[in-house]
């Protein structure tokens, strides 16, 4: 290294500039390093000399943020990420972060830019700062992959906060409303079975229609959720090594996107007598519904039943939020529900059936047992 110790700059880094053999053009170029301590910079520099030595030169353009999330959704991510989620990613990319930073180069972001990217969102285009924390959570993770394969030596998203997602209540149907709902459903075979998974069982809106007559098991009174019923946008199909089977047009079979989701739900006493299939039923409990239509006739019951609109994965909210006011246990509940976090993992695990079963014949018991709001 040179005679002359380099000191920490503004950001804790040491850093090093080493000269390289001239571009075609004349002009000089260098290779930048860093490194927060000083033995990490020598190593790096001991490392660029040694392939200097053998190759005779080394890359130093950076891609722009624009090329790398095209890069790192097409060849990186694509194959990790659930098809729907890939899409998310892929639309919030081209519509935010793209338009804001892309044309910066990779390794000249710095906190300033990550912050701009934030008030474009929010300033210049009026969206919530949800959908900014969105767009950060997704440069954040590109940024991270970068910072892995040495484009970058930093994660400048890390080093400011995120913005705070907007306060939101969370709707959803009182105890004498969805024991109204159901009430009101009753004469209709599988709508009442419908709502009545939503309500008495927390599944999601995918997991429910995705039920095979198989997963339904009366003699042991458990419903087992092992996949998702899911309209995936055309042209795009699941991730090779993800289990899934296509249906129909743009609906597919997918597995669960975690352990979570791979859970056995007791069934409630109330709902065994529409769980018998018909005579020359097909494999799936709703066959042929779809998440439109399905979220349709949701509207179409709280209307006809003259409750408020609220949306169909609010049944979940309900659902949980029903088994709080009867005293489930967090971890009962999220066992039932498929959550999952780092933290309650571990717990909820190991919940046992007879805890999951007393908490949906509690939950039975309340709604069913109401028949008609007040």
């Amino acid at each position: 290294m040179g005679t002359r110790k380099p000191e920490k700059d503004a950001d804790g880094y040491f850093r090093r500039s080493i000269e390289l053999p001239r571009g075609v053009d004349g002009k000089r170029r260098r290779k930048d390093i860093a490194s927060k301590t000083l033995g990490g910079l020598v190593a790096k520099e001991r490392a660029v000399r040694k392939q200097l030595a053998v190759e005779g030169d080394m890359r130093t353009n950076s891609p722009t943020v624009a090329a790398w999330l095209d890069y790192w959704l097409n060849d990186v991510k694509k194959q990790g990420l659930k098809p729907r989620t890939w899409v998310e990613y892929r639309r919030k990319a081209n519509l935010y972060i793209v338009p804001s930073i892309g044309r910066y180069r990779l390794d000249a972001l710095t906190p300033a830019h990550i912050r701009g990217l934030h008030e474009y969102i929010q300033n210049s285009l009026g969206l919530s700062p949800t959908t900014a924390l969105q767009a950060h959570r997704i440069i954040a993770k590109a940024l991270e992959d970068a910072t892995r394969e040495g484009l970058v030596f930093r994660n400048v998203a890390k080093l400011l906060d995120a913005p705070k997602k907007d306060a939101k209540a969370v709707e959803s149907l009182s105890a004498a409303d969805a024991a109204h709902l159901l009430a009101s459903v009753a004469h209709d075979r599988d709508l009442a079975l419908r709502i009545g998974i939503a309500l008495l069982a927390g599944l999601r809106q995918g997991e429910a229609l995705g039920l095979h007559w198989r997963d339904v098991d009366l003699e042991r009174g458990v419903i087992t959720v092992q996949w998702q019923l899911q309209r995936l946008p055309s042209g795009i199909e699941p991730p090779r090594g993800h289990e899934s089977k296509q249906l129909r047009g743009g609906l597919w079979l997918l597995r669960p996107k975690s352990r979570a989701g791979w859970r056995t739900v007791p069934i409630a006493d109330e709902l065994r007598p529409y769980l018998i299939p018909k005579a020359g039923a097909g494999p799936l409990v709703f066959e042929g519904l779809d998440p439109r239509r399905d979220a349709r006739r949701w509207e179409l019951a709280l209307e006809a039943a003259g409750l408020p609109h609220v949306g169909l994965h609010s049944a979940r909210h309900s659902c949980s939020t029903l088994m709080a006011e009867l005293g489930v246990p967090e971890h009962t509940r999220m066992a039932i529900m498929g959550h999952s976090s780092a933290t309650v993992n571990r717990i909820y695990t190991h919940v046992s059936d007879a805890e999951k079963s007393t908490a949906i014949s509690g939950l039975g018991r309340l709604l069913l047992g109401q028949g008609h709001r007040a």
